[in-house]
């Protein structure tokens, strides 16, 4: 159950230059242009329109790591992993030590559950920029689903060194927190999260979810309220509930399955 949950939850600029109009006739759409109107699909759910613009810039430009890992996301999105993943490792052998490619690749295999090889390039990315928060994200991440929650914080907290203000590291170790029974802890976490500002779903999800860990089961229902029905809020207080009890070392055999 504890696995499920940190996979649902956890789960981080191209300048172009002036031209005249007959000019970019001739020249075709810039990268910036076409990952401009790519990102305007999405937006717009054009899921289709999108990796068609992506796929079009990929190969247009094989050398631009930004475009390749935007193509090999908006393809992960549509679950197509294998063909993430070899768009990755074909533009990872002309830039090997990319960072942007490397980090891409580790989020892809992550995806595709393939926790070996994301956390295999997660530590590829350290060995060439030490200490960096985003590849300690990751493995931070695999160690959670692995069930290593001590090594995750750790990480975490060896991230949050470096960057104190990355999001990412702070949603993720609430989360864990949570998982080893500090719910109270990872709610103050995530509150000072978003009094920072932030204000993306999942996170104020998360905090719904350590909140009815804590046993606030009003407070969860409340910052939930806005996407979820009564009855998926209920199904988050009874998840929350069973890991409640599993981070205590509980058997959760006896707490009231989801509805």
């Amino acid at each position: 159950m504890a696995r499920w949950v940190i996979k649902s939850l956890c789960l981080a600029v191209l300048l172009s230059g002036c031209a005249t109009a007959g000019q970019q006739a001739s020249r075709g759409p810039s990268s910036h242009e076409r990952l401009r109107l790519a990102a305007a699909a999405e937006a717009n759910n054009n899921l289709e329109v999108a990796l068609s613009i992506y796929r079009n810039a990929a190969q247009a430009e094989p050398d631009n790591a930004e475009v390749q890992a935007r193509y090999a996301r908006a393809l992960a999105d549509r679950g197509a992993h294998a063909e993430a993943v070899l768009v990755l490792e074909q533009a990872l052998a002309r830039r090997p030590r990319d960072r942007t490619l490397l980090l891409a690749f580790g989020r892809t295999q992550l995806r595709a559950n393939d926790l070996r090889g994301a956390g295999q390039s997660f530590h590829r990315l350290l060995e060439h920029s030490p200490g960096d928060p985003d590849a300690l994200n990751g493995i931070g991440v695999i160690a959670d689903i692995s069930g290593e929650h001590d090594l995750a914080q750790e990480r975490y907290r060896e991230g949050l060194r470096r960057a104190p203000a990355h999001e990412g590291l702070r949603n993720n170790l609430a989360l864990s927190l949570a998982l080893t029974g500090a719910a109270g802890e990872a709610r103050d976490v995530l509150q000072r999260l978003r009094r920072d500002g932030n204000t993306d779903v999942r996170v104020r999800h998360n905090l719904a979810l350590v909140s009815a860990m804590a046993g606030d089961d009003a407070a969860a229902r409340r910052l939930s309220a806005a996407e979820l029905d009564a009855v998926e809020q209920q199904q988050l207080v009874s998840a929350a509930s069973l890991l409640a009890l599993a981070g205590h070392g509980t058997s959760p055999a006896t707490a009231p399955a989801p509805r």
